[in-house]
């Protein structure tokens, strides 16, 4: 796929020489392998040449190797396809509201803070906690008792002490409640997808978020 294509649909790509230096070096190994062979057959001794058994063997090693190499490159190709294939379908979610795993959320002076947790069981009680940036305390949630699923919620921006927090990035955290006992849960937080980065072969897509930054295409949870 052409760099052109990606940037049409808003995806871009890191350059990489990678797999033309794999090839280089795959080439290099066999033509080491060939001169090594036939240095060894001009230089044998006449009065005890190599035996057809070691011959045979050699010829199957070179055969080896060269069917490693371009299974390689049957599979370097396959993976270009697949990427790509992914690429195309994850443009989609360019403009789109997502749910994404992080412990960092933005406040809005518009919509608030958006955010979730999945659930696992039912709980006595969920709460979000907003801290600032130097870890103090500034804003609860309180959910009350849930259901097992997917849990939101939605922060004014009203502080504890009933101030209006300033718009900005803010720690979540969660937690549920259940026989008495209180765990975390993950958080998951609402933003924007701006954009998309298409890694080396073998790296994970790059999701740019309005205010939050590049995270893992992996931490998409959700689409909204």
């Amino acid at each position: 796929m052409e760099l052109g294509i990606y940037e049409n649909i808003g995806l871009s790509t890191v350059a990489s020489t990678s797999a033309a230096a794999a090839k280089d070096r795959e080439t290099l190994g066999q033509d080491e392998f060939l001169e090594l062979m036939t240095t060894q057959l001009k230089n044998q001794d006449p009065m005890e040449p190599m035996d057809n058994g070691e011959f045979l063997a050699q010829i199957a090693q070179f055969g080896t190797v060269n069917g490693v190499t371009e299974l390689n490159d049957s599979f370097n190709s396959f993976a270009s396809t697949m990427q790509s294939s992914q690429a195309l379908q994850a443009s989609n979610l360019i403009g789109r509201q997502v749910l994404v795993e992080n412990d960092e959320a933005y406040l809005s002076t518009e919509n608030g803070m958006v955010g979730g947790a999945e659930l696992d069981f039912s709980a006595e009680d969920v709460a979000v906690n907003i801290y600032d940036a130097v870890g103090q305390a500034i804003g609860r949630v309180e959910l009350g008792a849930q259901e097992s699923g997917l849990v939101q919620f939605n922060w004014d921006g009203v502080t504890l002490n009933g101030t209006n927090a300033a718009a900005g990035r803010y720690r979540v955290e969660i937690e549920a409640t259940r026989g008495g006992e209180t765990e975390a849960l993950s958080p998951l937080v609402s933003s924007t997808v701006n954009s998309l980065t298409i890694g080396r072969l073998g790296q994970e897509m790059q999701v740019e978020l309005d205010d939050l930054g590049s995270v893992g295409f992996g931490q998409i949870q959700k689409i909204l």
